[in-house]
Order: C-alpha cells, then sequence, then structure tokens
C-alpha cells in the first residue's frame, strides 16, 4: 500500500475559449500546478490475457469494458464479441450483415448502457439491449451559408464545412445526443494549410441519432497550438467523461483540461512527461503533410490516451517519447510511457508496451487495450494490472 503526502497547490487564472458554437465568450480557466511526487515508477505483473473458446481469436479493432464484460470490436470480421474478464469467450453479441441484428460495417462505436451506437462513415446504426436495429441515419452537416461562401469565405461556425473526423474518433452519449469528433478539409479553413484553422475550428458535434441533423459544434484547440504555424500531424484529442465532466488531453499539450458538458473549459492540470522530443516538423503543404507523417508520429513526443476513476481519483494518460534513430519510421517503433494522477497530482510515470491504451476496471484489474492502433497485429491483445495508491 503507498500512502500520499500532502503538497502545495498553485493557482493561476487566465481566459481560454475552449466552448460551444453558442457561446463564444472566453471562460475563466483555473490553472493548477501540483508539485509532482513520483513513487511509482514501474508497472509490476502486468499479465496479457490469452484469449480462450471456439471463436477464431484474431482480428483488428479494438476493446471496451462494459460491466464486467470485455467486448473486441473487430472492425476486420465487422463483429462484436463478448469475453469474460480472464478472457474466456462468451458469445457473439453483432454478426456481420444486414439483417436486424447483425452489423454491416463501422469505425466507432459507443454506449450508454440502454442503446448501442456504432458509425460507419456518416452513417449512424443505433441497436437496443437485444442487439436489434432500432435506427438508422446519416450525419446531416447542413450548412447555414450558400455553397459559394462556404468554397470562397468559409464561416468556422458554419457545420457545413465540418466533417466526421476518421482518426482518433471517439463517440460520446450525452442526455441522448451524439457527440462526434470533427475536423475540415475545406480548401481555405484545413488542419494542413490555415494557421486560423487551430483558433476558429471546433473539435465535436452534437448530432440528434434519430435524424442525423448536426445540432452544434463544441470545444476548440488550447493555446498551446498558438506557439505553431501549421500542426496537423498532431491534432489530435482524447477524452474520458464521467457524470457532468470531461477530461480531454491534446496531443502537443502537457494539460489535462477538465470540461463541463457544454465543453466549457472549466480547470487544467498536469506535468510533462519524461524525455519527450518535442521539437515537431511543421508542415504547410499537403505534400509535406504526406512525406513527414511517419517521420513525425514515430520520431517526436506527445501525449495519447486519459482514462480517469472517480472511485480511486486516479487518472492514467500515456504519451510517446520520440524515437531518436532518424530511420525510426514506424508509430510502433516510438517508445510510449505512461502517467499517473492522483488528485491531480502526478504520483507515477512507467514504461508500457507500446498501443497501451486504459479502458477500463473489473474488480481489481486495470485492464490496457494493446491492439487497436497496431496496423499490421490481427492478434487480439488486451493487458491487466492492479494499483494499490491511496
Amino acid at each position: 500500500m503507498i500512502i500520499m503526502k500532502k503538497t502545495l497547490i498553485v493557482i493561476q487564472i487566465f481566459i481560454f475559449a475552449l466552448g460551444c458554437s453558442e457561446k463564444q465568450q472566453g471562460v475563466s480557466l483555473t490553472s493548477l500546478y501540483v508539485e509532482p511526487m513520483i513513487f511509482i515508477d514501474t508497472l509490476v505483473n502486468i499479465e496479457k490475457i490469452e484469449f480462450t473458446g471456439t471463436v477464431q481469436l484474431f482480428g483488428k479493432g479494438f476493446f471496451q469494458i462494459e460491466g464486467n464484460s470485455i467486448l473486441f470490436l473487430d472492425r476486420l470480421g465487422m463483429k462484436v464479441l463478448e469475453f469474460d474478464n480472464n478472457g474466456k469467450f462468451q458469445k457473439t453479441i453483432l454478426e456481420n450483415g444486414e439483417g436486424p441484428a447483425e452489423i454491416p460495417k463501422f469505425q466507432s462505436y459507443t454506449s450508454d448502457g440502454e442503446f448501442r451506437y456504432f458509425l460507419d462513415g456518416y452513417t449512424l446504426m443505433v441497436y437496443d439491449k437485444n442487439n436489434e436495429l432500432v435506427s438508422r441515419s446519416v450525419l446531416n452537416f447542413h450548412h447555414q451559408s450558400s455553397l459559394k461562401e462556404i468554397e470562397g469565405n468559409p464561416n468556422p461556425d458554419d457545420a457545413g464545412i465540418y466533417e466526421v473526423k476518421y482518426w482518433e474518433n471517439q463517440l460520446e452519449v450525452i442526455d441522448g445526443y451524439l457527440y462526434t469528433k470533427i475536423e475540415s478539409s475545406n480548401p481555405k479553413f484545413n488542419f494542413v494549410m490555415n494557421s486560423e484553422y487551430y483558433r476558429n475550428s471546433y473539435l465535436y458535434a452534437k448530432v440528434d441519432p434519430k435524424s442525423g441533423k448536426v445540432l452544434s459544434l463544441f470545444g476548440k484547440h488550447p493555446p498551446v497550438y498558438q506557439r505553431y504555424n501549421q500542426l496537423p500531424h498532431f491534432d489530435y484529442y482524447y477524452h474520458d467523461r464521467h457524470e457532468d465532466q470531461i477530461y480531454i488531453s491534446f496531443e502537443p499539450d502537457s494539460l489535462i483540461y477538465v470540461l463541463d458538458q457544454d465543453f466549457e473549459a472549466k480547470e487544467s492540470f498536469g506535468n510533462s512527461g519524461k524525455g519527450m522530443d518535442q521539437s515537431y516538423r511543421e508542415v504547410s503543404t499537403v505534400e509535406d503533410w504526406e512525406d513527414y507523417w511517419r517521420i513525425n508520429r514515430a520520431q517526436k513526443g506527445f501525449y495519447k490516451h486519459i482514462k480517469f476513476f472517480s472511485e480511486e481519483d486516479l487518472l492514467f494518460r500515456t504519451y510517446t517519447l520520440g524515437n531518436p534513430d532518424i530511420l525510426a519510421y514506424e508509430y510502433g517503433d516510438n517508445p510510449q510511457r505512461m502517467q499517473i494522477y492522483k488528485g491531480k497530482q502526478l504520483v507515477g510515470d512507467v514504461s508500457v508496451p507500446n498501443f497501451f491504451k486504459i479502458i477500463g476496471k473489473i474488480g481489481d484489474f486495470y485492464y490496457a487495450d494493446g491492439s487497436a492502433e497496431n496496423p499490421d497485429n490481427e492478434e487480439l491483445i488486451l493487458y491487466r494490472f492492479k494499483l494499490d495508491v491511496l
């Protein structure tokens, strides 16, 4: 058992707009600096789950924890499998197909306990507790401006200039509405060629799941992006929601932001990772974006996935260090670590396997996905470990 000591907290106040398209004004943000006290420098007894059962135990996809069950959402076979907490196959929840209890294909998924939501491109499919399809809609990024205005003078507040953010998308359901990450590829307003994109674009769209209509736009990039002209290789962000709070982390930013359900930033905290190389290569053309994508993702350090556990008041955030080898070309070559925060104080910084992403807890074990971001892997990889912090 590890017992924490108290530490000094320094509070600063500044203005930072990270809100909704309906609320343009900035908000007062409390920035907390808590002196780190790292006493966890190694994760001991990380166990790799051995999956068993009669089903084919390979695929390309990602894991989710729902209750005491482990779901594997296979984007290769386009089906959803359920395992118990020890990796024993229980059943196939959804098979691939076009029937009422089947799933054709999907890229993103979430559940609110009552319904399962799958997003395939712009098509949203909702299934009930019996895994029967109850609705299907197409996301409608309706435009308020004329097509001429959208092409010649795009308005950041107009939903019509945005699209679903396919890479690293996360779905969230709040009060019956679906939220999806968004981005713009408009030639005059996009994350590659336009620096104003990082000041004025939105991060999430609120969607009516029945009609598919986009109702509102939410979230703005934090100030760290203003240090660069364009940073398209690191225009990714990760969130975790607990009740009425949303924790969000951005790849180039050491800070973790706490938002309310209107995506207004209320608080920030966080510490820099160990030995990160953040000398990012900035690009401003599509050609350079394509040419330097792999180099930036393999050779530079950036922050990744975030997961909060309210009962223990623990927050995990993974990050990469950057591979100093100039020949490193694959994301899998980039060494990874994980921060552990207790009550907003950094208490742990540990090495973890690549592609490591905390997804939930069952009993005394924390579970981490090891499959989702490995494009060359068809093995089901899931880790678990125990951690006792007071």
